[in-house]
């Protein structure tokens, strides 16, 4: 007879438990969105992002959920207008405290601000590739490139050397803006005199920055840093410098599917000598790279 009892105790229990959720289940379903929390997840730095600008995009495409019911709120179609921003990295909603709409949003942080010589246009890229139309309103300090980049060649493929540059604060402060001839001739302008430093392609950039600052540490002093207007690094064991007294006669048919030969000697400086025929000592290069800029600055 207890253990009847203490069936029916339980099943009772059970019910009202059931009938509960039920009811708050029913009370949810009329549940009206009292308030909207936009959060910037990523505002430490540049801020162009505001609580005002993302509730103003959902009320723009007719989504904006206050004063709308709960259980008729479509965060997935929220989510998807605000990532199509391109001032936004990502955004997420979801309903807290069965009343309050969260918005948390990841503000557009780019890697370069990019002039497109192929079609005019003026944008920033982040590191996903997405583009942000420059905007007068503000200005994010990043590395300037240009070039043409409607075709094949995208701007992220310099991203290795960007990299690389801003974890050398030698390099940092001697790169003054990156431009695209096409992907065998990745070049940069030096904030130091009149030349421009072709790297080539963006690929051994450790051994190709140490062959500069060997080329600025034993040549420029003596040569004269306005001697030059153009300094390759294109190719393996030879810094090629091309005299600004004489136009260089070599004009490169561009494959991007194969590499450039050197260019002939007549005309231009190898490794820092006066114009020579020969092959180059690799060994003694490599030893004078060692060796070179250990513990010394770039003179400007």
């Amino acid at each position: 007879m207890k253990r009847a009892v203490q069936y029916i105790i339980v099943a009772v229990i059970v019910a009202l438990l059931a009938s509960a959720a039920v009811w708050a289940n029913h009370c949810s379903q009329l549940e009206v969105c009292k308030s909207v929390e936009v959060v910037v997840l990523n505002d430490d730095s540049v801020t162009f992002v505001t609580p005002k600008g993302v509730i103003r995009e959902l009320e723009v495409n007719n989504i904006y959920p206050d004063g709308k019911l709960v259980s008729g709120l479509d965060t997935d179609s929220m989510e998807r207008v605000l990532n199509r921003c391109d001032y936004l990295e990502s955004a997420e909603c979801f309903v807290s405290n069965t009343d309050r709409l969260v918005i948390e949003v990841r503000q557009f942080m780019p890697v370069m601000r990019v002039y497109d010589r192929g079609d005019g246009s003026v944008y920033y890229v982040n590191r996903y590739g997405k583009k942000m139309v420059v905007d007068g309103r503000y200005h994010i300090d990043v590395p300037v490139v240009e070039g043409d980049f409607t075709g094949g060649f995208k701007p992220l493929r310099l991203l290795p050397l960007i990299n690389h540059v801003e974890r050398d604060t030698s390099l940092v402060g001697l790169v003054s803006m990156y431009t695209v001839r096409d992907s065998n001739n990745v070049c940069f302008v030096p904030t130091i005199c009149g030349h421009i430093v072709n790297l080539g392609r963006v690929e051994s950039l450790e051994s190709k920055f140490r062959k500069l600052k060997l080329f600025y540490d034993k040549v420029l002093p003596r040569k004269g840093w306005d001697a030059y207007t153009e300094i390759s690094l294109k190719w393996d064991y030879q810094v090629v410098g091309t005299l600004r007294s004489k136009k260089s006669p070599y004009i490169a048919s561009y494959n991007p599917e194969e590499d450039e030969q050197a260019p002939p000697l007549e005309s231009v400086v190898v490794d820092g000598m006066e114009p020579k025929v020969g092959s180059v000592d690799k060994q003694a290069v490599d030893d004078a790279v060692k060796n070179a800029f250990s513990k010394k600055k770039l003179k400007k």
